[in-house]
């Protein structure tokens, strides 16, 4: 193998891994799931909610914190999509979407530039 096929190809099953992002898909309420990135650990479940909305329930703490966990709370109805970055931590921005009884959680890294500008 040469070392330009070699280092293109290390390259390139690193590269994902720094930009990969940590979803959680729940699918039935009250069973949980944990996300775990640099900046936060978050664990979330959902419950059945009123006018058929389901309630989102997260957990989640940082390295500064570990003993001191922060929570969120968010109705979601179906076709639901909203997309933050938690208090004090930019360089994450976590999406929750719902479609039908489906709930996605995604914790992705934020490019530099944009975590520079929160």
């Amino acid at each position: 193998m040469s070392v330009k096929l070699a280092t293109a190809a290390l390259l390139t099953a690193l590269a994902p891994a720094a930009v990969m992002a940590e979803t959680a898909t729940l699918t039935v309420p009250l069973a949980g799931a944990t996300i775990q990135n640099e900046e936060a650990d978050m664990s979330v479940y959902f419950v059945d909610g009123e006018d058929g909305a389901v309630t989102v329930y997260a957990a989640y703490v940082t390295d500064d914190a570990p003993y001191a966990p922060n929570r969120l709370t968010m109705s979601l109805q179906n076709g639901d999509d909203v997309t933050f970055s938690l208090p004090g931590l930019p360089e994450t921005n976590y999406s929750f979407a719902r479609t039908g009884g489906i709930v996605t959680v995604t914790g992705e890294p934020v490019e530099p530039a944009i975590a520079a500008n929160s």
